[in-house]
């Protein structure tokens, strides 16, 4: 119900956004979530349906999903946010992305802390015995990602906060996918993520999803994806914390 009721607000929005942009070109930031929102939802749902007839784990439905995913992004999702945007999202995206030098700097930090993130990834599975598969990491472990996290919004909210709305956005769509593909075994990556997750388990990932990335991701970037038009002007007075406010 909280999912239906969810992608229903959504959806609200996003058909009230198209019909005031039917006059004038869009502003990509007034559209890119809601439509990523809505692209995850619906993927989620297609695949979760197909999947109860079909063995998740083959590589026919390896190729099934990635066909299906590449044909609905470029086939619907982009050709529907460029409708409401009046330019095709993947030419505004290059553009936006080298529109200055302190938005590629900002990109070659977050590849470099993201890179980091996966050496810490690897390095904690090499040391795993093939006997230790329930062995956890530290609490320690876990707040090296707490850190990252930090490390990462802080430039972006000092520096360039559209970049780092349009990079949130980005990398939310990544992590739920790479979550479809570690829970729905899709090959090759399926079962390598699962196998380089578990390790950093813990009991708020007790059910079938592991969700505590992606919360971490939502509670830093809610307040910018909220109210991206206010956190992107200077502000004065007690709302000067507010962008601030996933960080704190």
């Amino acid at each position: 119900l909280l999912i239906l009721g969810g992608l229903s607000f959504v959806l609200n929005q996003l058909i009230k956004c198209s019909l005031t942009s039917a006059g004038g070109k869009g502003d990509p930031i007034d559209y890119l979530l809601l439509v990523t929102l809505v692209a995850l939802v619906l993927v989620g749902i297609i695949f979760s349906i197909l999947f109860v007839f079909m063995d998740s784990s083959s590589c026919t439905s390896a190729l099934f999903f990635y066909m299906m995913t590449t044909v609905l992004a470029l086939g619907v999702f982009v050709p529907w946010l460029q409708y409401l945007i009046r330019r095709h999202p993947l030419l505004w995206l290059l553009e936006f992305l080298v529109q200055s030098h302190t938005r590629l700097y900002l990109l070659a930090f977050w590849l470099l802390l993201a890179l980091i993130a996966c050496v810490v990834v690897l390095h904690q599975n090499s040391k795993r015995s093939p006997d230790s598969k329930k062995l956890h990491v530290s609490t320690t472990i876990r707040k090296y990602f707490h850190f990252l996290a930090v490390a990462t919004y802080i430039p972006g909210l000092l520096y360039d906060r559209q970049l780092l709305y349009v990079a949130s956005v980005i990398c939310l769509a990544v992590f739920v996918l790479l979550e479809y593909m570690r829970y729905f075994r899709i090959k090759p990556f399926g079962q390598t993520l699962r196998n380089l997750l578990t390790l950093f388990l813990d009991e708020r990932d007790s059910g079938p999803l592991i969700l505590t990335h992606i919360y971490l991701l939502l509670g830093m970037s809610l307040p910018v994806w909220l109210f991206p038009r206010v956190c992107a002007t200077s502000l004065t007075g007690s709302s000067t914390l507010l962008p601030y406010a996933g960080v704190l």
